[in-house]
C-alpha cells in the first residue's frame, strides 16, 4: 500500500503510537518503584517484582513474537497486547483486596503487564522499519519522537507528583496503555505483513526458533548488541547515587540524565546522513569503541566538566547500537523471520542480559563502588570483539542467510 498523501501520513501514524508507548514507559520505568513502595512493598520485594519479568523475557519474548507472527496485519497483536497491559495494570490498583497476598499478586500481575507492554516495542519497531523501506520515509523520526515523549512524560509526571498522590503513576500508565490499544485499532494503518510466507508454511514455532538459533551471523549480532546494551545496567542502577555521593545536587544529576537522552534524540533525528555514510557494520564497531571509552573513563570518577561529554556519548553507546542492531537484523535474518528476530533481540538484549546485569550491579557496586564501571567497560569490550568479528565475517554470514 502506498503511503498516504494526506497530512496524516504513515510516518505520523507510527509516531502517534510511539508517543503513547514511551509516555507509558516514561511513567513506569522511573516511578513504578515509588508506587510499589507506597503500597507496602519493601526494597527487596520491589527488586524482585522489577527483575522477574526481565528474566522471563528469555521465554516470554520469543513466545510473544511467535504468537504475533500468526496475524496478517501488523496492528492486530499490538492492539491485543496494549489492551491486556491496560487491564492488568488496572488490576494492580485493587491492592486493598489482596490482603496478605499483596506481594504475590503484584509479582504476578506486574510480570504479566510488563510482558505485554514490552512486547509492543519490537512489534512497532518491526512494522515501522519495514514500512519505511517500502514507503520511503525515515524510520528514526517517529522513533525519536517517542524518545522525546519519554522525557516529557518523566519530567511532567515528576512535577505533578510534588503534590499529587502516587496513584497518579498507575493511572498514567493505564491511560497510556488503553490509548495505545485504541490507536492500534484506529490510528495505525491496516498494513499486511510484508512477508506472509510463514503463515502458509508448515513450520512449527519450535522450528522457526531453531532457524534463528542456527543463524551464526544473527547469534554474533545478538551477542554484540546484548553485551553493549547490558553494559548500561550499572549506569541505570547506580549513576545517580554515585553522582549524589560525589557532591552533585539532584538537579545536576537530572540534567546529566537529560543530556544523554537529548543526545539520543538528536542522533535519531538528525544523523541520517552520517548513518548512511558509515553503514550499520562500521557504526556498530564505532559505537562499541566509544562505549568502552565511556565506561572506562567513568570508572575513575571524573569531575563534572568531563561528565557532560561522557553523557553525550549515550548517543553512541545506546542510540547508535540500537539503530545498527535494527538494520543488521534485517540484513542477517532470513526472509519472513525479521519480525521474530526483532522480538528475540529485544528479549535477549533488553530483557535477559539487562536483567542479569541489573541483579549483578548491586553486588558490583557494593564491592567496587564507582569502579564497577570498569567491569561494564569489560562487558562492552566483549561486545566490541563480537561486533568486529561480525564485520570481518560479514560476507560469509550474508551468504548463509
Amino acid at each position: 500500500m502506498a503511503q498516504a498523501t494526506t497530512f496524516f501520513t504513515t510516518q505520523k501514524r507510527q509516531a502517534v503510537f510511539y508517543i503513547l508507548l514511551f509516555s507509558m514507559t516514561g511513567a513506569s520505568l522511573p516511578f513504578m518503584p515509588v508506587w510499589l513502595a507506597d503500597h507496602g512493598m519493601s526494597g527487596a520485594q520491589i527488586g524482585m517484582i522489577l527483575a522477574l519479568p526481565l528474566l522471563l523475557r528469555a521465554v516470554s519474548g520469543p513466545a510473544s513474537g511467535l504468537w504475533a507472527d500468526r496475524f496478517t496485519l501488523y496492528r492486530t497483536p499490538m492492539m491485543v497486547f496494549a489492551a491486556a497491559a491496560a487491564l492488568i495494570y488496572a488490576t494492580m490498583g485493587l491492592s486493598e483486596l489482596y490482603g496478605p497476598w499483596r506481594f504475590t499478586a503484584f509479582l504476578i500481575l506486574y510480570a504479566c503487564a510488563y510482558t505485554c507492554s514490552t512486547s509492543l516495542s519490537p512489534m512497532i519497531d518491526s512494522m515501522t522499519i519495514q514500512l519505511s523501506r517500502s514507503q520511503g520515509f525515515n524510520y528514526a523520526i517517529p522513533r525519536s519522537v517517542g524518545s522525546f515523549a519519554f522525557v516529557v512524560a518523566e519530567v511532567l509526571l515528576g512535577l505533578l507528583l510534588a503534590w499529587a498522590p502516587s496513584d497518579l503513576i498507575l493511572l498514567w500508565v493505564v491511560a497510556s496503555a488503553g490509548l495505545m490499544a485504541v490507536s492500534a485499532r484506529f490510528v495505525l494503518p491496516a498494513e499486511p505483513r510484508q512477508d506472509l510466507r510463514h503463515l502458509q508454511g508448515s513450520e512449527s514455532s519450535w522450528q522457526r526458533l531453531r532457524v534463528l538459533a542456527g543463524n551464526r551471523g544473527l547469534c554474533w549480532l545478538l551477542l554484540a548488541v546484548g553485551c553493549l546494551q547490558a553494559s548500561h545496567s550499572f549506569y541505570y542502577a547506580f549513576s545517580t547515587l554515585i553522582w549524589k555521593d560525589s557532591g552533585l545536587s539532584m538537579a545536576t544529576c537530572g540534567y546529566l540524565w537529560a543530556v544523554g537522552v537529548v543526545g539520543e534524540i538528536a542522533f535519531m533525528m538528525f544523523a541520517d546522513r552520517f548513518r548512511r555514510r558509515t553503514g550499520p557494520w562500521r557504526m556498530l564497531i564505532l559505537a562499541a569503541v566509544l562505549t568502552v571509552v565511556r565506561w572506562g573513563v567513568m570508572a575513575f570518577g571524573p569531575p563534572l566538566w568531563l561528565l557532560w561529554p561522557l553523557q553525550l556519548l549515550h548517543l553512541f553507546s545506546f542510540a547508535a547500537v540500537y539503530m545498527a542492531g535494527l538494520e543488521l537484523i534485517y540484513r542477517l535474518a532470513p526472509k519472513g523471520y525479521e519480525g521474530l528476530a526483532q522480538t528475540v533481540n529485544a528479549a535477549y538484549a533488553n530483557g535477559v542480559m539487562m536483567g542479569i546485569g541489573t541483579l549483578a550491579s548491586g553486588a558490583v557496586f557494593a564491592a567496587f563502588g564507582v569502579g564497577g564501571y570498569g567491569l561494564m567497560a569489560g562487558l562492552a569490550g566483549v561486545g566490541l570483539f563480537s561486533a568486529t568479528w561480525l564485520y570481518l565475517k560479514r560476507e560469509r554470514f550474508l551468504a548463509a542467510t
